[in-house]
Formats: structure tokens, C-alpha cells, sequence
């Protein structure tokens, strides 16, 4: 038999002692049958058990524990109704997201950790060095700088922030807001955040400080938040001097020079010609505010 021989021809050439008794083909087929099978079952389970691990929700990015009811938890954050509420572990503290909320998670990093309220609200408590941990809202984007804080943002996309501890940086394209422990500022999408008021100021002084910041800034409301300020409004009124117009900041200086005599190195000229450190150090002499390096 050559190589190109069919197979057939060798087989003819056997003796027949070695001949089966019997047909073997019933058996073998039905051992063949069950083998396909068993590799089709193995198949099918592996293809439900990948179903599976695509179709179960992943273990939230962030540990979080349920407070009470149902809220929807994912590696994306977490989701609240009106009858629920959850708290998220982070490795620089907690933040509790309150009912009816939408908190997002938009990075994990060593160098910063960025959240996304959408609407509702949060009490957050962070220990870590300044600008690691961030929210973003509709509004404007919060920078903790080592403090507590509760943010609130309704379903247009304005809200409240209130500092119970420590300092929050508030920003909004060119608009910037300090706010301290004690203090309150009011954001508004379209316009980002308002001045910070003292949690006691009067309702005269809140509604000037927001006609100058979401309304026409008229020499009307200026004169409001003038009158209306107390030693303990300094804080207002020094984030107002860049807020209304030369002529205006002029008439802000004075008043505040007023309440709080500016410390030496800082200057009429210098705070209206807008020198940052010599407004970073006159902050550090306002009442109840944290100390911010010139």
C-alpha cells in the first residue's frame, strides 16, 4: 500500500481473528453523543454565568451603607428617593447623601477624589488636605480645603452651601467665593456663586447681596449691604469689592476699612486695583474667617 492508497485496502489485508464479535459503531456513537453534550452543557453555563457577571450590578466604586430605605447603588454613585438615604466610606471621610438626591462619582485618584451633585443633597465630613476632595453642581464646582459642609441643589439646579468647619471653595468661570465656617452662599446656575454671608445676617443685607449678585447690580442695592453690614459682615462685603463696579468698590473699601482697619501692607490703591495678596491678607484679619496665605 502506497501512501496515496485509501486506508480500505490495508484493512482488507487483516486477518480476521482479530475481527469484533460484534458492532462497535452503537456504542461509540452514543459515547460521542454524550460527550457533545456534556461540552455543549459546559458552553450553555459558561455563556449564562458571563450573562450573569454582564447583567449583576458591580460592586459600588465606593463602599456605601444603606441609612434607610432603598436607594439605588452602582459604581456610578448613588440614587435616593424621597424615602431613603445612603452614606459613602471615603478613604479622606464620609459624605451622607441625603433623600431625593443624585450623587455621582466622575474620578478616583490619589491626587483627588470628584463627585457630581445633580440635584438633592449631601453633609459631607473630610479630613485631607486641601483641593482632594470636589463636587461638581449644575452651579458651580465646591473644592473642600479641610472642612464639613452641607450642599443642597434643587431640580433647576440652584441651591445652598452651608460651612459648619474649616473653608469651601466655590467657582464658577471667572466668579470665586470663599466660604468659611459659620458662613452660607447661595448658587445660582447661569451666574455660580453669591457672596457668603454670616448664617445671622440680617434679610436686609442677604437680599442686597443678591440683587448685586444675580440681579442689575444697582448703586441701590449697594447701598443696602452698606448700611446694612456689621463688623461681622466684613466677609461680605470684602467679596463684593470684586463683584460691583470701580466706582462702587471704591465705596465698599471704605466701609469695610471701616469695620475692620486694613492691616500694613495693604493699600486703597492696591486692593481696587485688584493685588490678590493684599486681599488674601486682609482676609486673614476679617472675624471669623480661616487663614489664607498672601
Amino acid at each position: 500500500m502506497t501512501d496515496f492508497e485509501p486506508p480500505v485496502a490495508g484493512v482488507k489485508d487483516l486477518p480476521r481473528s482479530i475481527e469484533p464479535p460484534r458492532d462497535l459503531w452503537p456504542g461509540v456513537s452514543r459515547r460521542i453523543h454524550w460527550r457533545l453534550r456534556l461540552l455543549v452543557g459546559a458552553g450553555g453555563l459558561a455563556a449564562a454565568a458571563s450573562l450573569l457577571f454582564v447583567l449583576t450590578p458591580r460592586a459600588p466604586l465606593v463602599p456605601t451603607t444603606v441609612i434607610h430605605g432603598h436607594p439605588v447603588i452602582s459604581r456610578s454613585g448613588v440614587i435616593t428617593n424621597d424615602a431613603s438615604s445612603a452614606r459613602l466610606e471615603l478613604s479622606i471621610g464620609s459624605v451622607e447623601v441625603g433623600p431625593g438626591s443624585d450623587f455621582r462619582v466622575v474620578s478616583i485618584t490619589p491626587g483627588e477624589q470628584r463627585f457630581e451633585l445633580r440635584r438633592g443633597g449631601i453633609s459631607a465630613q473630610v479630613l485631607a488636605p486641601p483641593r482632594v476632595f470636589v463636587v461638581e453642581t449644575p452651579a458651580t464646582v465646591a473644592t473642600d480645603l479641610g472642612c464639613a459642609y452641607v450642599l443642597q441643589v434643587d431640580s433647576l439646579g440652584n441651591g445652598l452651601l452651608r460651612v459648619t468647619a474649616g473653608q469651601v471653595e466655590l467657582v464658577t468661570g471667572g466668579r470665586r467665593a470663599i466660604v468659611p465656617a459659620g458662613a452660607v452662599a447661595s448658587i445660582r446656575k447661569g451666574f455660580g456663586p453669591g457672596s457668603p454671608r454670616r448664617e445671622d445676617a440680617s434679610r436686609k443685607l442677604t437680599e442686597a447681596l443678591d440683587a448685586i449678585d444675580f440681579g442689575s447690580r444697582e448703586p441701590a442695592a449697594v447701598d443696602s449691604a452698606l448700611s446694612a453690614a456689621r463688623v461681622d459682615d466684613a466677609l461680605s462685603l470684602w467679596h463684593l469689592l470684586s463683584r460691583v463696579n470701580p466706582v462702587e468698590a471704591g465705596r465698599v473699601y471704605d466701609r469695610l476699612a471701616v469695620l475692620v482697619p486694613p492691616p500694613v501692607g495693604v493699600t486703597r490703591d492696591g486692593v481696587l486695583s485688584g493685588s490678590r495678596e493684599m486681599l488674601d491678607l486682609w482676609w486673614n484679619y476679617l472675624p471669623w474667617t480661616g487663614y489664607r496665605k498672601p
